[in-house]
């Protein structure tokens, strides 16, 4: 009966496989033991002996390799894109604050710098001239409009009600009690609401100055 169980025994032993290249893809352990080879402390492949990654390494692929370098608990983005859907990028990304000589560009591109003879034109440099007027983007406009009135390469104006662009300027085209009511009219058609002796009348009447040297003052309108 002894025999019999030292013979099973040594069956079970004998059968044990060993640890090696033909019997473990993954790697073997201190023990004889084959493991898969993929973890940081028990890391290699075909057969051999595994090994324990370094601090600030990591098990890739069965081998050790050093962690990547994070910023910010984050793997580095890349190269700066641009994005802006209404003007051109700085150099760090953000949106310039409209197209100016130092910050000209198309829109989601970079910016460029004019020249200090040119000026920017909706994202592109061009010549500095402009015999119309300016808007506040840069754009050169004819200076003949009512939205943009100007001239000599000034900032545009927008002209106002019973007015017309002439020459680069607003102009009055009427004044009457329809739109000077409470007020009275100057040669140039403007509407005067603020009544002083030099400005004297009402309900769209002519402006006219009072006598200073007899003493008048501009009463409800009227020179008394």
């Amino acid at each position: 009966m002894r025999w019999c169980l030292l013979m099973v025994v040594l069956c079970f032993a004998g059968c044990t496989r060993p640890c090696n290249a033909s019997t473990c893809n993954g790697c073997c352990t201190d023990l004889g033991e084959c493991v898969e080879g993929a973890a940081r402390l028990e890391c290699g492949t075909g057969g051999a002996a595994c090994v324990a990654c370094k601090s600030g390494e990591r098990c890739v692929a069965s081998a050790c390799a050093a962690v990547p370098v994070v910023d910010a608990g984050t793997v580095d983005a890349g190269p700066i894109t641009c994005t802006c859907a209404s003007s051109c990028c700085l150099p760090d990304g953000s949106c310039a604050p409209n197209n100016g000589i130092d910050a000209c560009g198309p829109i989601k591109q970079f910016c460029g710098t004019c020249a200090s003879t040119q000026r920017c034109d909706n994202g592109s440099c061009v010549p500095n001239a402009c015999g119309g007027c300016f808007t506040p983007l840069g754009a050169c406009k004819p200076g003949t409009e009512l939205a943009a009135c100007g001239s000599d390469g000034g900032v545009c104006s927008g002209c106002g009600a019973d007015q017309a662009c002439r020459g680069g300027k607003c102009i009055f085209t009427r004044c009457d009690i329809s739109n000077c009511r409470f007020g009275c009219c100057r040669a140039d058609l403007s509407c005067v609401t603020t009544i002083t002796a030099a400005t004297c009348g009402f309900s769209g009447n002519a402006c006219v100055a009072c006598d200073a040297d007899a003493g008048q003052q501009c009463v409800s309108g009227l020179c008394q």
